[in-house]
């Protein structure tokens, strides 16, 4: 019930901004389809953020109602201005619309499910990523206050935390199962982000190859599957370490072949009595897999993190929160490129 409740959420925002996420991302060959949610979260939740931060609203969940309201505002001068446009657009484009939403709910169960095999908020960085969302909660007014330095506002980058605290105020649901329901939030944009990024780099490439009217009508296929492959790319692939691991579970693989990979200790790892490693630390050395060393030969840690791995941590840290965002902002980049062709080619 949780789950469906944050979907539900979560497809309201991009209803209310896709007409203008439409005309905002108009030159991309499916003008942002899959992008609505993220342009929806980020607008909405900037309009939350600034508002309550200069006093007009406060963090409550009519502020958050407001701050929506404004977005389907924004949304409605779009539709107007390009309302005959965008809907026979979205028309034609109904099976793109129905790949994208089946990706996203997909994505979203299935870390859901994952995430419901471990939901405790303990270890590494989420105590302190759980106290900033309460933090926020607990504030009427921005800044939010610190959750550990009674009369200071938090000092450290919050807006994503923000976001999360606006999306728990309309559920309902408490903060504990909103923090897990979170990353599997961002799992779930990542994959619709990387999807429709690509599909719209493949689509514009084979545009070149055709007419204009062919790559901004109909979906491409082709691009439609390489989105998927992009998708199941950034957010599930990890690097090869974990084949490693199976090697060295079996007790294969030679001393020379670990001193040549340098991984930090996996050499040391014992077999395992199963198929699979079962020192409980395994996994954690994917995310350094890089081995460097000081001037005097000591060892210095590099994270080479990856996004499942972050995922399978279940951390909601910065960089985490900022994934979906980075791949709309070259969503927004691909956009202005392909403006240039277009608008020079209606000129001419």
């Amino acid at each position: 019930m949780a789950v469906l409740i944050w979907w539900l959420i979560l497809e309201a925002v991009g209803v209310l901004a896709l007409p203008l996420t439409l005309r905002l991302l108009r030159f991309l060959p499916d003008r942002g389809l899959g992008l609505a949610r993220h342009v929806g979260l980020l607008v909405g939740g900037y309009l939350f953020w600034i508002l309550v931060s200069l006093g007009i609203l406060q963090n409550t969940v009519a502020g958050v109602l407001v701050a929506l309201t404004l977005l389907g505002a924004l949304s409605l001068a779009a539709w107007r201005r390009e309302g005959r446009a965008l809907w026979p657009f979205v028309r034609r484009q109904r099976r793109l619309l129905v790949a994208t939403e089946a990706l996203f709910l997909v994505a979203l169960v299935a870390m859901a499910f994952l995430r419901a095999y471990n939901p405790e908020i303990a270890a590494t960085e989420k105590p302190m990523e759980f106290g900033f969302i309460n933090g926020i909660l607990q504030s009427r007014t921005f800044p939010p206050r610190d959750p550990w330095l009674a009369g200071y506002a938090i000092s450290y980058y919050h807006f994503g935390y923000v976001i999360v605290a606006m999306l728990t105020r309309l559920s309902g649901l408490p903060s504990d199962i909103t923090f897990n329901l979170t990353v599997a939030m961002l799992f779930a944009l990542a994959a619709n982000a990387a999807y429709s990024l690509t599909y719209n780099m493949v689509a514009a490439y084979r545009a070149r190859q055709g007419t204009l009217e062919t790559a901004w009508g109909a979906p491409s296929e082709a691009a439609a599957r390489t989105g998927i492959v992009a998708a199941l790319l950034v957010v599930a692939m990890g690097n090869l370490e974990g084949v490693f691991e199976l090697i060295r579970a079996r007790g294969w693989g030679s001393e020379a072949l670990w001193r040549w990979l340098d991984v930090r200790n996996l050499g040391a790892s014992a077999p395992s009595a199963t198929w699979y490693p079962d020192d409980g630390w395994w996994w954690w050395r994917a995310s350094r897999v890089i081995h460097d060393r000081l001037p005097d030969g000591g060892y210095h840690e590099v994270i080479s993190e990856f996004p499942f791995f972050s995922f399978l941590l279940g951390d909601v840290h910065p960089h985490v929160l900022a994934l979906p965002f980075v791949m709309l902002v070259l969503a927004l980049a691909l956009n202005v490129l392909l403006s240039v062709g277009r608008i020079g080619r209606s000129e001419g």
